[in-house]
């Protein structure tokens, strides 16, 4: 009853999101959509009869799959009718060790097309296999996957599937959007293809394969091997954290004309025109898109019979803003057969903007024609865009259309619960939710590229984004991810810097690979700027990117490199790791960053988050562009101390999606704590919160405590004072300060003496006035459990739809 009731709803989401992960398929598609979903399903059955697909018809419903008829490209979901093991030859045991040897050889029979797989587990994609086997100290002796003990162990997969007979003479191609993490595949028991970046996607093509039948039935089998990477063994894959296993992301099979657009291709960026009272008058956005013909034998006629139609649609609308065609179009040979780049410049009069409060989107597409401009398109492909700029300053920090922005967000990894790293994209948008909730306007994608569906999400809500690449050093297959990285996610108006490391891995021989990943970024992108996430400054990284990062460095360090370095932005990239435990009254304070201590951390760490080695580090100064703080949520490996714990306890929420107390800090300091402007959420408009950290238990009820006959009590407000009652009597009313004007962003007091009964905190405003409240109660015995839907609600923002689609 304490929390707002915001908070309230968001701390319910994470049980609710549960329940309907659970429901069967065949109960959700009638809610497909709010307006008659059982017709949509009869639709799309009669779409997959037409192009004679053998999924099932519910599953292809559950897809949403873009079938129509004379449609241009035809993009099916490919996560269903999977079936999986764990283990090289047979099935692994939850206490086995994952083999030494992990080679399945090139032709295993796993692989092959009469391979026997139906003793496999069915499942469904996106799939993270590790998360179902759980801890294990004796398959993990030493702690596997960043301390979590979750064994990291060598994962098969096989799909039989039919392609329709009237896609013979297309291209066609199998898009993985994730893999983690080396990733073989077979198809009809011929190894076409390997990967070994876990975070970047992937394409399969299947047209040029002699063995495909277009008409019959053909096995893809994929062999994952978590373990195989850069710095990774039998106990990791490349990071220090847990990182899954499997197809944790989603597989589309798609059928387009041999001419169509590349992979990623598309691209928009802007320039806007301001009028005389500051409003934008016009935006030129300057749009290109690489077209592709991967037939045997291209046509030399293709460059004067060729056209591409660019336009513009507006928000929440089928308006067309702006439109051109480019015809003409120059095709010269490429690995992928022949390739032409088409360019134009499209006007568009007083767009409206992309901003944190009103994130309005618009929508760029690319047609390609043969026989001219005015002929049938052959492709069609989309990609949103806002009109918005971006200015970073050395002294004044960072500029959002123009506007003064301080970014306030946090890191996070990928992992969640019991879906492991295959989180559904329902749950990323909690998550977003819960960012805002907090106070927070920007996200770093700690350590790697995301989850495309995250940055959909944050396009829509209004968050800005760090998007940051996995591993860095002067080799050509890391510049290449970078490449694709940038290429994937520069249409996402939320991106507003790229991220080349982390730490160690920025540092030492690493810093080589520098000009080449800022070549190949410009070279795709142009509109953003460059960062690291580093320790030091003043050496060849820090003066090849564009904007100087720091990963936990108090303020001194940050005012010595102003001052050495006066013309580079300064961004605390990631900060305050200040360790926390949800409702737990006893333990362990953390009073500065990343102890490393071997105990239960206590719910109260403001003296650690407040200080300016901390959030204040950055906060505090008006020259840095903002703070990442480590981390928004709890997550699996890399725990304080090892064996005591299985998860990093630096989260503001927890593994589950449960506030602790350290978000209402945040909620204090950035929501409340901040006047209205750009960089909210949301507005205040002046208001007030009030949070008490601790419940109203009897000092006998923690082992450290029995006995005693006082307890400490601490409350998070935005008010400048709080005063605490113990059954309505006053036990002092004491000063509370922001964060950024000094210490003391809490009221503390040590030694109240406890009965059974009420505890209240009342936030006063200067003049001594009431604006805010909240009680604890001491506990009587348990009554009931509630348990609710996700279902869909305007007040939680879940749509129509009961799908866990994101929308």
């Amino acid at each position: 009853s304490a929390l707002p009731s915001m908070l309230a709803q968001l701390c319910d989401a994470a049980v609710k999101v549960a329940a309907v992960m659970t429901m069967p398929i065949t109960l959700a598609l009638l809610a497909v959509s709010g307006n008659g979903g059982l017709d949509q399903y009869q639709t799309l059955e009669a779409q997959a009869a037409r192009l004679q697909i053998t999924d099932r018809p519910v599953e292809l419903a559950a897809s949403f799959a873009t079938l129509t008829a004379g449609s241009v490209r035809d993009v099916v979901t490919f996560d269903f009718g999977w079936r999986h093991r764990t283990g090289l030859h047979s099935e692994a045991k939850p206490d086995d060790r994952p083999p030494i040897n992990t080679d399945p050889g090139v032709h295993p029979d796993e692989a092959q097309p009469e391979y026997d797989d139906s003793e496999w587990k069915p499942v469904q994609l996106p799939h993270d296999a590790l998360i179902e086997f759980g801890p294990s100290k004796v398959a993990c002796p030493t702690g596997c996957s960043g301390k979590s003990y979750i064994p990291r162990h060598v994962l098969w997969y096989r799909k039989r599937f039919s392609l329709p007979a009237g896609w013979a003479g297309s291209a066609i191609w199998l898009d993985f959007e994730g893999s983690f993490r080396k990733t073989t595949v077979w198809v009809n028991g011929l190894p076409v293809t390997s990967h070994d970046c876990g975070y970047t996607p992937f394409r399969v093509q299947l047209d040029n394969i002699s063995s495909v039948h277009v008409g019959g039935e053909n096995v893809v089998a994929v062999y994952v091997d978590p373990d195989n990477g850069d710095a990774g063994g039998r106990d990791h894959g490349s990071g220090w954290w847990y990182e899954g296993g499997g197809i944790y992301r989603h597989v589309q099979l798609v059928r387009a004309s041999p001419l169509h657009v590349e992979q990623d291709g598309l691209f928009a960026y802007s320039n806007l025109t301001k009028a005389s009272d500051g409003s934008v008058a016009s935006a030129t956005v300057h749009v290109s898109a690489t077209i592709v013909d991967v037939s045997p034998s291209p046509s030399p006629a293709l460059s004067l019979s060729t056209c591409v139609s660019f336009s513009i649609v507006g928000p929440g609308s089928d308006r067309v803003v702006a439109s051109t065609f480019v015809g003409n179009l120059r095709f010269s040979p490429s690995a992928a057969g022949a390739s032409a780049m088409a360019r134009a410049e499209l006007h568009v009069p007083s767009p409206a903007i992309w901003s944190a409060a009103t994130p309005v989107l618009y929508t760029v597409h690319a047609s390609v024609h043969v026989g001219g401009c005015a002929a049938a398109a052959t492709d069609a492909v989309s990609a949103p865009h806002g009109f918005r700029t971006l200015h970073y300053d050395a002294n004044t920090g960072f500029f959002l259309n123009g506007e003064h922005f301080k970014v306030r967000g946090f890191c996070d990894h990928n992992s969640f619960a019991v879906v492991g790293m295959a989180v559904p994209a329902r749950i990323n948008l909690f998550r977003a939710q819960a960012l805002r909730a907090v106070g927070g306007n920007g996200r770093r994608t700690s350590h790697n590229p995301p989850d495309v569906s995250l940055l959909d999400i944050y396009d829509r809500v209004g968050v800005v984004v760090m998007d940051e690449n996995r591993l860095f050093a002067n080799e050509t297959r890391y510049v290449t991810n970078m490449g694709v990285l940038v290429k994937r996610d520069r249409n996402h108006p939320s991106v507003i810097i790229w991220s080349f490391c982390n730490e160690g891995g920025c540092e030492g021989s690493h810093e080589l690979g520098g000009p080449r990943f800022n070549e190949i970024s410009y070279r795709f992108d142009g509109s953003r700027p460059t960062l690291a996430n580093m320790f030091t400054f003043g050496d060849l990284l820090s003066n090849t990117v564009d904007v100087q990062g720091f990963s936990h460095q108090n303020r001194q360090k940050l005012d010595k490199c102003h001052a050495q370095l006066p013309h580079k932005p300064i961004f605390m990239s990631e900060c305050c790791s200040c360790n926390t435990m949800r409702s737990e009254d006893e333990g362990c304070e953390t009073t500065y960053d990343n102890p490393h201590t071997a105990c239960i951390q206590k719910s109260f760490n403001a003296r650690c988050a407040e200080s300016n080695a901390a959030t204040n580090a950055s906060d505090g100064v008006d020259y840095a562009v903002g703070t990442m703080v480590w981390t928004l949520f709890d997550y699996y490996g890399e725990p304080p101390v090892g064996g005591l714990e299985v998860i990093g306890t630096y989260g503001q929420f927890d593994l589950c999606g449960f506030p602790k107390a350290a978000s209402l800090w945040y909620r204090m300091q950035w929501l409340y704590g901040v006047p209205d402007g750009p960089d909210k959420p949301f507005r205040t408009d002046g208001g007030h919160e009030v949070h008490l950290v601790e419940s109203w238990e009897s000092p006998d009820a923690f082992p450290s405590t029995v006995g005693q006959k006082t307890r400490a009590v601490h409350a998070y407000s935005s008010a400048p004072k709080v005063e605490l009652l113990v059954n309505g009597k006053s036990k002092g009313v004491l000063p509370v300060t922001r964060m950024v004007d000094g210490p003391g962003s809490y009221a503390e007091w040590t030694k109240v003496e406890w009965e059974s009964g009420i505890i209240t905190a009342i936030a006063r405003d200067a003049a001594g006035k009431p604006v805010a409240n909240t009680s604890r109660r001491t506990n009587s015995a348990t009554a009931s459990i509630a348990l609710t839907l996700d279902a869909p609600s305007s007040l939680t923002g879940t749509g129509n739809s009961l799908l866990l689609d994101g929308q």
